[in-house]
């Protein structure tokens, strides 16, 4: 299972509207469809127990305190460990969740999923409306909804921007314009209480999207000259640093070819208003890493190195750099 994408009976735990995606598995849709749909499509009808562990004692079985297992019932697989204040939000109250905080009465989804052994589920719905930086450049906008049942992070509902030209995921790279997006809440009893909190913090999408926008258009107003660039993604560190002469230069060196040719060449980059500007810079990082950096080997890695790490860090920075270089 390199791709590491849930298989339940022989069956990617999956589904995606449009484009098939990174792994080509899961169930394709003409069109969005509602939770009720999306949660049979992406395999997430299963729910999740938490059960008591034990340890072998000299007298026999001895229950750890305060230490659970969360299960997957409907193949008995453990997910994680978890403390028994811990509460378990299934995969069913979770669309429920991003129902009542899309604030529509059925909100549209366009691709569901699980990873691993179905410990992290994902949900990205469709919110109304577009944003064009420069004419024919569109980016769509969604909320994204990412939950853990293996108790290692809590639920995460962020605004993500998905660029349509090339699909670049702009969710991390606007995590810090103006304050947080995103807004995550611990797995405990009072989590079902706080759905108007979130609400009220996802309040601000309006005014987010207002000061993205301005800051894209701003970034496909300033073109980049050779020597800005090369400046640009050296401010980066994309390679392993203090090894100049051995690996560390090899996979720099195949890195800048790889960005020179997206910036040239990316997908979307040569649009009138685009092509040259810091914006089409700021693409070319972002689709370098949504699509040509390595991670570890897996599609899996790279899911997460896009959602959680490396990668959305990557992003951040160029984002950041790129804010910093328009002044």
């Amino acid at each position: 299972m390199a791709h590491n994408i849930n298989i339940n009976n022989g069956k990617a735990s999956m589904f995606y509207a449009g484009e098939k995606p990174w792994h080509g598995l899961g169930t394709p849709v003409d069109k969005a469809v509602t939770s009720a749909e999306a949660i049979k499509l992406a395999g997430l009808d299963y729910g999740v127990v938490k059960q008591p562990i034990f340890i072998q004692g000299p007298k026999g079985n001895i229950q750890v305190k305060d230490t659970f297992a969360t299960v997957r019932s409907d193949t008995n697989v453990p997910l994680g460990i978890v403390g028994n204040r811990y509460t378990i939000l299934q995969n069913r109250e979770a669309f429920n969740f991003t129902d009542a905080l899309v604030g529509i009465k059925e909100a549209m989804y366009h691709t569901a999923g699980a990873l691993g052994d179905g410990e992290i589920v994902w949900i990205l719905a469709k919110l109304n409306g577009v944003i064009e930086v420069v004419k024919n450049d569109i980016t769509e906008k969604y909320l994204l909804l990412m939950n853990r049942h293996d108790g290692t992070g809590s639920l995460i509902i962020k605004w993500t921007g998905i660029r349509v030209v090339c699909k670049n995921t702009l969710d991390m790279a606007l995590s810090k314009i103006d304050g947080e997006i995103s807004t995550s809440l611990r797995h405990t009893v009072s989590m079902g209480l706080k759905v108007e909190e979130v609400r009220k913090a996802l309040g601000i999408i309006s005014a987010k999207e207002k000061i993205f926008t301005e800051a894209a258009k701003r970034l496909a107003t300033v073109q980049l000259t050779q020597e800005a660039w090369e400046g640009y993604l050296k401010n980066l560190k994309l390679a392993p640093q203090g090894d100049e002469e051995g690996r560390g230069k090899t996979i720099l060196v195949k890195i800048l070819d790889q960005m020179n040719e997206l910036f040239e060449k990316g997908h979307g980059n040569d649009l009138p208003g685009v092509k040259g500007t810091l914006w089409g810079g700021f693409n070319a990082v972002a689709e370098y890493v949504d699509y040509h950096r390595r991670s570890s080997g897996t599609d899996e890695n790279r899911a997460k190195s896009i959602l959680l790490g490396s990668g959305a860090q990557l992003k951040q920075k160029a984002w950041d750099s790129a804010l910093v270089l328009a002044k």
